[in-house]
């Protein structure tokens, strides 16, 4: 294909790097398996195609100092800001590795082409307009998709990326001039994000970041697998709001739990990324960020709910500062700061253990005489700028055997306080911790009182050196998390974790109560026994079943029952059953007048509860099969103890997820009453993941499971089967 440079206009992109109006397609990809991408990311050859736009993207380019071959191409100028031009594509003096392409979509279609054919391999495409602005341009976007064909795109609507570790930048803005020996990856869909990371003053030691726009071949989660092989990686952060692939997602999370490397995310837009409000107990409880959420927790995903958050985890777990355990020192020369630290760190969930026997005696004898021995442990001023004191100090209180020792202290800004001063502290407990398992890091409870010099000195002894008080504990958290996670996960085995579950079935057919019990049953889920029968024929059903009985209308569109008064319960004889029949009538006709009684179910009653438990399972568009399970039966959106399960569902998982409900109590015998029958509750809930995740199922719930003190019953049901499985059955 001949493409003609003359034709374009060299117009100043739409793009703002402040502005993320991003287009990430949710459709199925062209192909399940990531490309290659090390032409993206460590190419031999890049050419610019654009014009005076180009500035900022050639100035970063050369000033962070790629060593291959760079041209532009620009048919009005011999050479554009140093970098020599050419008039057309065709005119390049050999097939470049990576295009950079900043001119209007149209031509960039074009353009992507014209280098397709002249055998360039990856193309960072920063024109927009494309998925982001509606139909129109998702149709720009099949378009240039096409034009692309077999290459590795990045974009459109993209920032570019810029490679530390191997210098390299194809970015349509100034990040700085850095190299790094090793450090973290940042893969974000916008590109403000990326601009965040390197205007916050944290000392985030970065190797790559990618800003990849809309997403439409190249998807966020397929950078994160491949810079997850770079040994220079020490952990990948994710940035998004939609991805292209959770297949790739999930085959890279398996991949970073193999090597350790962990995978930080933060979600945006989580209002719109769950499935469409359906008409059950799930959709109204899950919200529609929980699905992520739960995908996080089952691939050991490190989730985030802020930037600054998000930063320190990455800096904590750069640094290999990661605890292995709850069990905090806290050491600090204020009574008060070290007060505070101590009480957020307790309401997050950490041990602060006091020095006992040897330890409190040994520290009697070498702290200042108004010290007491602590933790927190307040060392007082009478030590400050003591190393050789200090360091015995901290010894001392770390043979009580801590996990991790958290120093606690601002800095003063320049001019003030002799900062060399306010380093011996941390070179102190850089002395006691050296040659011991366990993690150290000093906290600057202020962002801003930790100046770049002093986290240097503090980095250069082996410790962590946090930001901000809430963000430095949240850390902490995660990486304990992790850590755990991480060796369940692997005790687990990691393979069926890769494996993506099947997608959602065809909408189709709700059965009634009765059809969705039969199926149920079938399957090894427990339910009453029951009768189908005309309203009139209900008192015999009753009596061959024996009293007491529940009495139920059935039709597939009775979605709660008791809401329109057509369920009946604890029904002693032939008699209240004609009554309840009577009075079933009444209420539906008022309150249900489209559903006409023509048949009920009756139902020999469940045994006494010990607890009501609710279960569903859905597929979440963007995320897959996902299981809920809450307490409470009918009330359960009242009591709003729930919790959602990705897929796989196994046992472990179930039994891991109930632990988490504060029904649980209830199961172990709240306050002496008996206990349930957990392992009837599991086994259940095991076959009912197997049920639907094996099946045409497109939607299933149980509410209520009635818990007993042995067993555990499916009292009402709802299941919703495509068409399909309604033909084979």
């Amino acid at each position: 294909m001949f493409f003609d440079v003359k034709k374009m206009l060299f117009e100043v992109n739409a793009y703002d790097a402040k502005t993320d109006r991003l287009g990430a397609t949710t459709e199925q990809p062209d192909s399940l398996m990531p490309r290659s991408l090390d032409a993206l990311f460590r190419p031999r050859s890049v050419v610019f195609v654009g014009g005076s736009n180009l500035k900022p993207a050639l100035k970063y380019h050369r000033e962070l100092g790629f060593a291959g071959d760079t041209w532009v191409v620009n048919p009005k100028y011999p050479e554009l800001f140093g970098v020599p031009c050419v008039a057309r594509v065709e005119d390049l003096p050999r097939p470049p590795d990576l295009a950079f392409v900043a001119i209007r979509r149209e031509a960039a279609i074009d353009a992507i082409e014209a280098l397709r054919h002249a055998g360039c391999k990856a193309v960072v495409c920063n024109a927009a307009g494309f998925a982001e602005t509606g139909a129109a341009g998702r149709d720009l976007q099949a378009r240039l998709s096409a034009a692309a064909g077999d290459m590795t795109l990045l974009g459109p609507n993209a920032i570019g990326l810029v490679n530390f570790a191997d210098p390299m930048a194809a970015m349509m803005d100034h990040f700085g001039v850095r190299s790094v020996e090793q450090g973290v990856a940042i893969c974000s869909q916008g590109g403000g994000f990326l601009c965040d990371a390197v205007f916050s003053d944290r000392g985030l030691r970065i190797t790559h970041m990618v800003g990849g726009g809309n997403q439409a071949l190249t998807g966020m989660e397929a950078c994160v697998d491949y810079l997850l092989d770079d040994p220079r990686v020490t952990a990948v952060g994710l940035s998004f709001e939609a991805l292209r692939d959770i297949g790739v997602l999930r085959r890279a999370a398996v991949k970073a739990l193999r090597l350790g490397k962990p995978i930080v995310a933060i979600k945006f837009g989580k209002s719109e990324a769950g499935a469409q409000a359906a008409a059950s107990h799930t959709a109204s409880m899950a919200g529609a960020g929980a699905a992520w959420e739960a995908l996080f927790d089952r691939l050991g995903i490190i989730s985030t709910a802020s930037e600054s958050e998000f930063f320190e985890t990455l800096k904590l777990i750069d640094s290999g500062q990661i605890p292995k355990g709850r069990r905090v020192l806290v050491t600090a020369v204020s009574g008060v700061t070290g007060v505070m630290l101590a009480d957020h760190l307790s309401a997050a969930g950490f041990d602060l253990p006091q020095p006992t026997g040897e330890r409190a005696t040994r520290l009697r004898e070498i702290l200042p005489a108004i010290a007491t021995p602590g933790n927190p442990q307040d060392v007082t001023m009478a030590a400050w700028n003591d190393r050789a004191r200090q360091t015995a100090i901290y010894a001392a209180l770390l043979d009580e055997g801590y996990d991790f020792a958290l120093m606690v202290q601002n800095y003063p800004r320049e001019g003030m306080w002799d900062v060399a001063e306010y380093e011996a502290q941390v070179d102190a407990l850089g002395r006691a911790c050296a040659g011991r398992d366990v993690a150290a890091m000093q906290l600057a409870p202020m962002v801003e009182c930790f100046p770049a010099a002093a986290r240097e000195h503090t980095e250069a002894l082996g410790l962590a050196a946090m930001q901000g008080l809430e963000e430095c504990i949240r850390a902490l958290g995660h990486a304990v998390w992790w850590r755990g996670r991480r060796e369940a996960l692997m005790a687990e085995g990691l393979s069926h974790l890769s494996e993506t579950p099947r997608l959602a079935p065809e909408p189709g057919t709700r059965l009634d109560e009765a059809a969705a019990k039969a199926m149920l049953a079938e399957a090894g889920i427990a339910v009453p026994r029951r009768r189908v029968s005309s309203p009139e024929a209900a008192g015999q059903a009753a009596a061959d079943l024996g009293f007491p009985v529940a009495l139920k209308a059935l039709d597939a569109r009775l979605l709660h029952k008791t809401e329109v008064g057509a369920v009946r319960v604890g029904l002693r004889s032939a008699a209240e059953v004609a009554e309840a029949i009577e009075k079933m009538r009444r209420d539906m006709a008022r309150l249900a007048p489209e559903i006409a009684l023509n048949e009920v179910l009756v139902e020999a009653m469940a045994p006494v509860a010990v607890a009501e438990i609710m279960a569903s399972i859905r597929f979440d568009p963007s995320v897959g099969p996902v299981m809920m399970i809450a307490g409470g039966g009918i009330e359960a959106e009242l009591w709003n103890d729930s919790t959602l399960l990705a897929a796989p569902l196994n046992r472990a998982e179930i039994a891991r997820a109930l632990r988490r409900l504060k029904v649980s109590e209830r199961l172990n015998g709240w306050r002496g009453r008996p206990a349930g029958d957990r392992e009837a509750l599991i086994g259940m809930l095991e076959r009912l993941a197997a049920f639907a995740l094996s099946r045409e199922t497109a939607e299933v719930e149980i509410n209520p499971i009635i818990v007993g003190r042995e067993g555990a019953w499916a009292v009402d049901a709802v299941l919703k089967v495509s068409d399909r499985q309604d033909r084979v059955a």
